[in-house]
């Protein structure tokens, strides 16, 4: 499969409230904060309250995770 492909494929399976999150992650377009909101997303199955109680702490990415309680991300409902 190439990468294009797969890239369709995970746009295709990822909510609608995700996908553009992705699409500018994927192109290259997004800042590093929205390819670690990007890649929080797609690890937790699109939900944005699993990223605020992530237990990953070997994850490289833990400590910069979006929707941290205290942040300004973190009231939005769980909503992805």
């Amino acid at each position: 499969m190439t990468r294009a492909e797969r890239v369709s494929r995970v746009l295709a399976d990822a909510p609608t409230s995700c996908q553009n999150t992705l699409r500018q992650a994927f192109s290259g377009s997004a800042s590093p904060r929205g390819a670690i909101k990007a890649q929080c997303l797609a690890c937790t199955g699109y939900l944005r309250a699993e990223i605020a109680s992530c237990t990953g702490f070997g994850c490289p990415l833990w400590k910069f995770r979006p929707y941290q309680p205290g942040t300004d991300e973190s009231d939005d409902g769980g909503r992805a």
